[in-house]
């Protein structure tokens, strides 16, 4: 009996909502990154909301950059989230803002 209530109780923590929530991704067109520091700057910010897994920052033309996020998809982030973890003195602008499930 005790072996049958240890795993149980093993196969509870593996069923987790996180065990079932699919991998998010957010793309974001920005404006204001300068250098590799603006873009460390970045990642360290947003790396701190809930869930994300991965940030990317590619240049896509003079003054803008497209910022990809994948998240383990146990929390929603939204551009609202996305601009306070950047901070209300940051110059970086986030232009667009779009999920993909």
């Amino acid at each position: 009996m005790k072996s049958l209530l240890t795993i149980l109780a093993f196969i509870g923590l593996i069923l987790t909502p996180q065990a079932f929530a699919a991998e998010v991704s957010y793309t974001a067109n920005m404006k204001g990154i300068e250098c590799a520091g603006c873009k460390k700057t970045i990642a360290r910010s947003l790396g701190k909301i809930k869930g994300v897994k991965t940030i990317r920052i590619n240049k896509t033309g003079e003054d803008r950059h497209q910022l990809s996020i994948v998240t383990d998809g146990t929390a929603e982030i939204t551009r609202a989230d996305a601009v306070e973890a950047l901070g209300k003195d940051s110059h970086y602008e986030i232009v667009t803002w779009s999920k993909a499930g």
